[in-house]
């Protein structure tokens, strides 16, 4: 016989899978670190930040949160061209992609040198 806090907790994480799901249901067919996302996605809610989610992606909620997280790691914002970020730092151009992941949610590429 299973106890009712555990009944609770498996209630509980089947209730969170299915919201997730939903929201971000078309998403998943996206080619993206779904896993990586899903790990992240409280802190971009919570703190209205840009995180790195792997070696080439960021994940935010918006271009703002973006910009800003680069400028703290010294890049300087120059334009925006549709899906293309500019940045300069100590000289030399670089160029960021953006893709929208959900109605509410975006994801980046690190900004290459162009």
């Amino acid at each position: 016989m299973i106890s009712s806090p555990f009944r609770i907790l498996i209630l509980f994480i089947i209730l969170l899978g299915s919201a997730y799901f939903f929201v971000f249901g078309r998403a998943l067919q996206q080619d993206e670190n779904h896993k990586a996302i899903l790990l992240h996605l409280p802190v971009v809610i919570i703190t209205h930040k840009a995180v790195k989610i792997d070696d080439k992606t960021f994940f935010a909620a918006n271009k703002e949160s973006f910009i800003e997280r680069m400028k703290r790691d010294g890049f300087v914002f120059t334009e925006q061209m549709g899906a293309g970020y500019f940045f300069n730092k100590d000289g030399i151009s670089y160029v960021s992609e953006s893709r929208m992941y959900s109605s509410h949610f975006m994801v980046f590429t690190i900004p290459k040198e162009k």
